[in-house]
């Protein structure tokens, strides 16, 4: 009775473990087609020379400061994308390269969708970020040696295209804005300088303001003068008549000097539009204009430069700190690990149906 169980026990286990044990084995060393594996370093950095935060590690050796977190994990995300696959795709037509080979597990159906390429390609490529140094290491797999290496070049060089790219938008789209405000204030300021040569062309002045300082300085002076005059002429009739000819003639050049202050008085202040006080009114109000458009042009300005300047350190390029190598030995299939891995889990397996077999049998008994 026992052997009989043994034999049942042996039967079976040669069934669920030893012989599909012997598939898996002569499956990887017949006819699973050997995968090799090129591999890159490459860090995102900022191209303007900026400061060193950290004296240590890479960012030292480069003279710029580490990318961040984000650049790297954009940069990983995209590469794993559709958008970089199809690319890739149209480059190196990886249906055809990934389908070439006679495997019927480890390559890619030759009537593969786009999403099933997407999915066997991101199995093909492994992308690792380092956390601390912000490196991403790239393992491209491929069933040649030149493939895998083509294809890990690929993928950096369109990776660098890809940050180029964002990074140009980013510092152009704020360098247009800058532009544009540039150009408004320049056009503002030419439109306030244009309205006051205008104005001083139609009314024939330069300055209004200077101009009435200036009448109102000789009216100052005259003013000065008639002040002496009557002085004079207090003093002239303190001994003479009014009829005396020194009063008269005095008399006179004080009217004639009364009579010019109220013509250079009326120039500066009368209903007329034509005043002085008008036009100095007018006159202020294009020069605040044209002050108030040279200021923004001045802000413009600095904003403009303010802007390339930050394009210029928005600016971001992949560097390749190790670059890829042509493989000399298949790494993949990992034949020896996946047979004693299969053998373990089926024994493993196997022990568990046997221990759920013998408790069922003890229940029934």
């Amino acid at each position: 009775m026992q052997a009989k169980i043994n034999k049942r026990l042996w039967i079976a286990y040669t069934c669920c473990v030893l012989i599909p044990v012997l598939i898996i084995v002569f499956y990887l060393f017949s006819f699973a087609k050997d995968r090799y594996q090129s591999s890159s370093i490459v860090l995102v950095k900022q191209v303007a020379d900026t400061p060193v935060v950290d004296a240590s590690g890479i960012g030292a050796l480069l003279g710029v400061p580490n990318t961040s977190r984000e650049d790297s994990q954009i940069l990983k995300e995209y590469i794993s994308s559709r958008d970089m696959i199809e690319q890739l795709d149209q480059t190196l037509n990886l249906r055809q390269e990934f389908s070439s080979v006679r495997d019927p597990i480890f390559a890619l159906p030759k009537d593969a969708s786009v999403e099933d390429l997407v999915e066997y390609f991101n199995k093909m490529i492994k992308v690792e970020l380092d956390e601390q140094t912000m490196m991403l290491h790239v393992h491209a797999q491929g069933f040649s040696p030149q493939f895998s290496l083509k294809l890990n070049q690929e993928v950096l060089k369109q990776s660098d295209q890809f940050i180029n790219e964002i990074s140009q938008t980013i510092a152009q789209e704020q360098q247009v804005f800058a532009q544009k405000q540039y150009t408004e204030a320049t056009a503002q300021l030419d439109e306030a300088r244009q309205a006051v040569l205008e104005y001083q062309n139609e009314n024939e002045i330069f300055d209004p303001e200077l101009q009435a300082k200036a009448v109102a300085t000789l009216i100052a002076g005259l003013q000065s003068s008639l002040a002496q005059m009557k002085t004079e002429e207090r003093t002239l009739l303190s001994y003479l008549t009014p009829e005396a000819p020194q009063v008269v003639a005095l008399r006179s050049q004080i009217a004639a000097l009364q009579q010019q202050i109220n013509t250079e008085s009326s120039k500066l202040t009368s209903p007329n539009n034509l005043k002085l006080n008008k036009n100095v009114a007018d006159f202020e109000a294009l020069k605040a204009q044209v002050e108030f458009a040279a200021d923004l042009y001045k802000i413009s300005l600095v904003s403009l430069e303010k802007a390339r300047l930050e394009a210029s350190r928005k600016l971001k390029k992949l560097v390749v700190i190790a670059t890829p190598r042509l493989a000399q030995d298949a790494l993949y299939p990992r034949k020896v690990y996946i047979s004693l891995t299969s053998f373990i889990l089926l024994n493993i397996i196997f022990g568990i149906g046997l221990l759920i077999h013998s408790i069922i049998r003890e229940h029934r008994e």
